[in-house]
């Protein structure tokens, strides 16, 4: 039973340092810094999002590639799997040429990435930060933006384990970094708290995940296969770009859908109240991150029951993910909301949550997120994207309204909540779902 399950439970464990290591770094350090620094730095934190908006919708779309072809294939294809030719030995010539494109498409990503975090990342910070603040800020920043470069850069070695099924060797690597990014946090909270050591706490420990992940990633026996043999000719980066740059455009959709707000808070609230609001949508995404941990674990099985058509047990393992990740959400939240008031009142954190009331609105507006974030995922086991359009359409006019509401309007918080919930709840809330049960489940 442990061996069957061993995935899902070191994923939940992943899942559960990804949620405590940057709780208790924030909690923790919003004790020993000022209320503006301690905003700024849940906005710093924030930002790590960036990277998966950078990777473009790469990761999902090797993970399926990969799977593909550790399953037989001997070609790929932009859309579908009908055209897909499958025997029951792996190509390695292509799935070494596979490895060198997506380490080529990740170095122009980091490239591209130096750009929008160095360049947009310093002048939005320079708009929000309190004159007295700006140096430390700037030189802050910089050292933070090393770290999610050096991230985005080694960032493949996840989907490529994930698609040789071990993504439990990423699990610990991450496990690793998150204990590493912790005990430096600490230490720079007894020698000397700022947000410029906190940045350097998180600096170091993405070196040592990646130092760990390298490792376990050259010891795969896929990987030494792949070192072993001669990459084909032909290219594979049209077949991985086709649906990448959809899924691209679907994570710029959920940036601006949940991440832009952020940003918007910083630049038209009060510091202190948009620090409220970061720090509370960090809890609600580590709640989607838990219960999207099932869902990422199953997606190479789910899609070779979906490539061979095996329609009933990939019913019964999409309502296994359903019940389990919604359970887990709940759980969470139910959890958080009963104690979010004594966590800051123990730790004497400068800043806080929202009301309760606010924390019960998100709560429903992320608990149908994560719902219609499950349903895409399944969908794209059929290596299709039908839902790029109305993604990008979504955020752009969550950013629009959000905008609105806070330049001409009091609604404060509220409106930036409202302007997300009741534009998805228009079509992406109830399309995807939809979808899934009418292809897999009636």
């Amino acid at each position: 039973m442990l061996k069957r399950h061993g995935q899902l439970l070191i994923g939940l464990i992943n899942q559960c340092f990804n949620i405590l290591t940057p709780f208790i770094v924030t909690i923790i350090g919003l004790k020993y810094i000022d209320a503006s620094s301690g905003s700024i730095w849940l906005i710093f934190l924030s930002m790590v999002v960036l990277i998966n908006l950078l990777d473009f919708g790469l990761s999902p779309t090797i993970i399926r590639n990969v799977s593909y072809v550790i399953r037989g294939a001997r070609t790929l294809a932009k859309d579908g799997v009908e055209n897909i030719f499958f025997e029951n030995t792996i190509d390695f010539s292509l799935l070494a040429r596979l490895v060198q494109d997506i380490k080529k498409i990740y170095r122009v990503l980091t490239l591209i990435g130096l750009l929008i975090i160095v360049g947009f990342g310093s002048c939005y910070f320079y708009y929000i930060t309190p004159s007295h603040l700006q140096e430390e800020v700037f030189i802050s920043w910089g050292v933070f933006s090393v770290g999610l470069l050096m991230s985005l850069y080694y960032l493949y070695y996840t989907p490529l384990l994930c698609g040789y099924g071990v993504i439990q060797d990423a699990y610990i690597a991450n496990i690793i970094g998150r204990i590493a990014w912790l005990f430096l946090t600490l230490l720079a909270i007894i020698y000397s708290p700022s947000i410029l050591t906190f940045s350097l706490a998180f600096l170091f420990s993405i070196v040592i995940n990646r130092v760990f992940i390298k490792f376990l990633y050259q010891r795969n026996k896929y990987a030494s296969q792949v070192r072993a043999n001669r990459p084909q000719q032909e290219s594979t980066i049209s077949f991985i770009a086709h649906n990448a740059v959809k899924l691209g455009t679907v994570s710029l959709g959920s940036f601006l859908i949940s991440r832009s707000t952020v940003l918007i808070a910083g630049a038209s609230l009060p510091l202190i109240i948009a620090g409220q609001y970061t720090f509370s949508l960090q809890v609600y995404m580590a709640l989607l991150a838990v219960g999207n941990v099932f869902v990422t674990v199953k997606v190479p099985v789910l899609s070779q029951l979906v490539l061979v058509g095996d329609k009933e047990r990939a019913k019964h393992l999409i309502l296994q993910i359903l019940s389990f990740s919604l359970g887990l959400y709940i759980l969470g939240f139910t959890v958080f909301y009963f104690v979010q008031s004594y966590i800051i009142e123990i730790f004497h954190a400068k800043v806080g949550f929202l009301d309760s009331n606010y924390l019960l609105l998100l709560a429903v507006v992320y608990f149908l997120e994560l719902i219609h974030t499950i349903s895409a995922t399944i969908l794209t086991t059929a290596n299709k994207v039908p839902f790029v359009k109305p993604a990008l359409l979504s955020g752009v006019m969550i950013v629009l309204v959000s905008y609105f509401l806070m330049k001409y309007t009091d609604c404060g918080v509220m409106g930036l909540i409202l302007a997300q919930g009741i534009i998805q709840l228009l079509y992406n809330n109830w399309k995807w779902p939809l979808c899934v049960y009418k292809d897999y489940i009636r």
